[in-house]
């Protein structure tokens, strides 16, 4: 009876976990750039030792971890500085803890030139280099769907000052989820320059979290992790009841 208490407990747990999971997507529904994250479960106890040393009782754990990279809907804002990538590929940031990846794209010019996105990360160009704006005046900066970045000089041309660089991974499993929309490379990633890349225009790519979606799966995981409940519940009541008996013999 333990072992099975033990079994209920687990799986009461990892569908906790899961439930905190479903509650960061939601609230991020709306956060630009941001990428839903998912668990999986697995077994402990596999083949003949579930059947025989287990007796058919197991215990679940979650297994890992996961984001997923699927593009969200496109949004147009009619900011010409808003960009976001059709199909796979990352934006460059330069963070605090070096340089990270972000699929972000509301970019902002600060006080000292600095284009950056809104959350203060400078974005970088295809060399590695931040990109300084000679004058803040935002309504003569222009950026194509190259990702060019361009000012309006007095006479009337335009010239372009330099290149937001996109870039995709080998892998995408081998990114590491940091900080809001940051992802940073594990061991063994690798980026890749893409020199024409896709850019939406005076546009963001929204969260690809669906918000019908996680509530189903939100109802269905409190169902079951109210099933466990119940289940040590009745463990806690079978086990009272053999106190009892213990006691009266």
């Amino acid at each position: 009876m333990v072992s099975g208490k033990y079994s209920a407990l687990a799986g009461a747990i990892s569908r906790e976990q899961r439930l905190a999971n479903i509650s960061a997507n939601l609230a991020n529904v709306n956060t630009v750039g941001y990428k839903k994250t998912r668990m999986s479960f697995e077994s402990l106890l596999r083949g003949e030792k579930q059947t025989q040393e287990a007796k058919g009782i197991n215990y679940s754990r979650v297994r890992e971890n996961f984001t997923e990279f699927t593009e969200g809907p496109i949004k147009e804002t009619a900011n010409p500085l808003d960009l976001a990538i059709h199909g796979d590929g990352f934006f460059k940031v330069s963070s605090p803890d070096g340089n990270r990846y972000t699929r972000r794209g509301d970019l902002q010019v600060d006080q000292n030139g600095l284009l950056q996105t809104k959350n203060n990360m400078a974005i970088l160009d295809d060399g590695n280099q931040p990109i300084t704006i000679p004058d803040t005046d935002t309504s003569k900066v222009s950026v194509n769907n190259l990702g060019e970045v361009s000012i309006l000089s007095i006479d009337g041309t335009r010239n372009v000052i330099g290149r937001v660089g996109v870039y995709t991974i080998n892998d995408n499993n081998l990114l590491k989820r940091e900080s809001d929309t940051l992802f940073s490379l594990k061991e063994g990633g690798q980026e890749i320059p893409v020199p024409e890349p896709r850019l939406a225009i005076a546009s963001l790519e929204i969260s690809n979290v669906n918000m019908t979606e996680e509530m189903t799966l939100m109802i269905d995981t409190l169902r079951t992790f109210e099933t466990y409940q119940k289940v040590l519940k009745s463990y806690g009541a079978l086990g009272q009841k053999q106190d009892e008996l213990g006691s009266l013999a």
